[in-house]
């Protein structure tokens, strides 16, 4: 691994265009954003590969046909 590319919070927040407080909260919610390493109790830094990866799997492909919806039923 390299280290010499860690990235710190706001490094990270620039390259996903949001908030350091936006990772933050991901992070404290565990639902959602980037892998990330935490050393020691509070530090935490990211790989530029892990936010690679995260920004590819949120991409939304428009080239596939929309799912239909199903129809209700009448109650």
């Amino acid at each position: 691994m390299d280290y010499d590319k860690l990235l710190n919070e706001q490094e990270a927040a620039a390259i996903l265009s949001v908030t350091v407080h936006c990772l933050r909260a991901w992070r404290w919610r565990k639902e959602q954003g980037p892998r990330y390493l935490k050393v020691g109790t509070h530090l935490v830094r990211y790989r530029p590969q892990d936010l690679q990866a995260y920004l590819e799997s949120r991409v939304v492909d428009v080239s596939r046909p929309p799912r239909q919806r199903r129809a209700r039923r009448a109650a």
